[in-house]
């Protein structure tokens, strides 16, 4: 049985700054990297799991992000 570590809490702090800062593109290149450097994944997997990690902890500021894509 594989156990679920997360992301290093040094890992969540700088997306967090990243965030709460109007960075969250930056926060998502950082997170899709950190997940194929580490993970060794391919790039559609690291991109959905980079998706489903901002939807979870930060559904507000990717919403407002989407809708700013949106309007461009």
């Amino acid at each position: 049985m594989s156990v679920k570590k997360g992301l290093p809490a040094e890992m969540e702090e700088l997306l967090k700054q990243l965030v709460m800062n109007g960075g969250i593109r930056m926060a998502g290149i950082v997170l899709f990297a950190y997940c194929r450097r580490m993970y060794q994944v391919d790039e559609e997997t690291a991109a959905r799991w980079m998706v489903a990690y901002f939807e979870r902890e930060f559904p507000r500021q990717l919403q407002r992000y989407r809708n700013h894509i949106a309007k461009s």
